[in-house]
C-alpha cells in the first residue's frame, strides 16, 4: 500500500516538474577571427581567454573555430574553458569532441567535458556523463554528478546511489535534484546502508526544492529525516524551516516543526 502511494506522488510530481529545456543565451555580434587565431597561438594565456570569448558569439564561425581547435588538440590550460565556451551554443556535432575530451588525461579537462556535456540531450552524452561517475578522480566524479543533476540524466541514478553509500556530497546533490517522490522513497530507504550525515543532505536537499511535490511526499521526506540520529537531521529540518513561509500552513512544515521542537527539547 505504501510503494503505490509513493508511485501516485511520482507521477503527479512528473506532471508538475516538465519544463521545457532551456534557451541558449543570445551572444555577441562580429568577427571572431582574432580570437579563433589566438586560440591556437603559442600565447596560453591568451588562447585560454580567447576559448572564453569565442563562446560569447553568435556566429557559427566562433564555434567551427573551437571545434577545430579542440580537433588539432589544445592544452590542458586552454581545452577546458574551450569546452566551457563549445556548450553555450550546443549543437549535435560537439558531442563526439566533448566525449573524447571526457577521457583526457587530465582530470581538469576531463571535469570540463563532462560538465559542457549535461546540455546535450544526446543519449551518447548522457553515456559520457554516467562513465564519468566511475573515474578514479574525484573532481571528476563531482563534475559527472553535477552534470548528472543539470542534465536530468535518470541512468545515472544507480551510480549516484553506489557514489552516496562512498559518502560523497556531490552525489548527495545531484541524487537530490533528481529526485522524484518514487526516488525519493528509495534514497530514505538508504537509512542504515549511507552515511547519515550525507543521507540528510540528499534528504534535506530534496525537502527544499520548490519544484518537489505534492506536500504528502514532502510529509514523508521529513518523516525519513526524523530517523536519522545524526545532528545532520536537525539542520536538514531546520534548515527546510528557514527556507519556507508558515503561511499558509504546510503539513509537511508542521511536522518539520515538531520534530525540531521535540529533538531540541522545545527550543525553537
Amino acid at each position: 500500500m505504501r510503494a503505490g502511494i509513493w508511485v501516485v506522488l511520482g507521477l503527479l510530481a512528473a506532471v508538475a516538474a516538465a519544463q521545457p529545456a532551456p534557451k541558449a543565451a543570445a551572444g555577441k555580434k562580429g568577427d571572431p577571427s582574432g580570437e579563433a587565431a589566438a586560440l591556437i597561438g603559442p600565447d596560453i594565456e591568451r588562447a585560454a581567454k580567447a576559448a572564453t570569448a569565442l563562446g560569447g558569439y553568435d556566429a557559427p564561425a566562433a564555434h567551427d573555430a573551437l571545434l577545430d581547435g579542440l580537433a588539432l588538440g589544445l592544452p590542458p590550460a586552454v581545452a577546458a574553458p574551450a569546452l566551457a565556451a563549445l556548450s553555450a551554443h550546443p549543437a549535435p556535432p560537439d558531442v563526439p569532441a566533448l566525449r573524447r575530451y571526457a577521457g583526457h588525461h587530465n582530470p581538469t579537462v576531463r571535469s570540463a567535458a563532462l560538465s559542457a556535456l549535461a546540455v546535450y540531450p544526446d543519449p551518447n552524452a548522457r553515456a559520457a556523463i554516467v562513465a564519468g561517475l566511475h573515474d578514479p578522480q574525484a573532481m571528476v566524479r563531482s563534475a559527472a554528478a553535477g552534470a548528472a543533476a543539470r542534465g536530468r540524466v535518470r541512468d545515472a541514478v544507480d551510480p549516484l546511489l553506489l557514489l552516496l553509500a562512498k559518502g560523497e556530497e556531490p552525489a548527495a546533490r545531484a541524487l537530490a535534484q533528481l529526485a522524484d517522490p518514487v526516488l525519493a522513497a528509495r534514497i530514505a530507504d538508504q537509512l542504515g546502508k549511507v552515511p547519515e550525515p550525507m543521507l540528510a543532505l540528499c534528504l534535506g536537499g530534496i525537502l527544499v526544492r520548490n519544484d518537489f511535490g505534492p506536500d504528502p511526499a514532502r510529509v514523508e521526506v521529513v518523516r525519513a529525516i526524523s530517523k536519522l540520529q545524526d545532528v545532520s537531521a536537525i539542520k536538514a529540518l531546520t534548515e527546510y524551516l528557514d527556507a519556507t513561509a508558515k503561511l499558509p500552513p504546510r503539513p509537511s512544515r508542521a511536522e518539520a516543526q515538531m520534530i525540531v521542537e521535540a529533538r531540541l527539547g522545545g527550543g525553537k
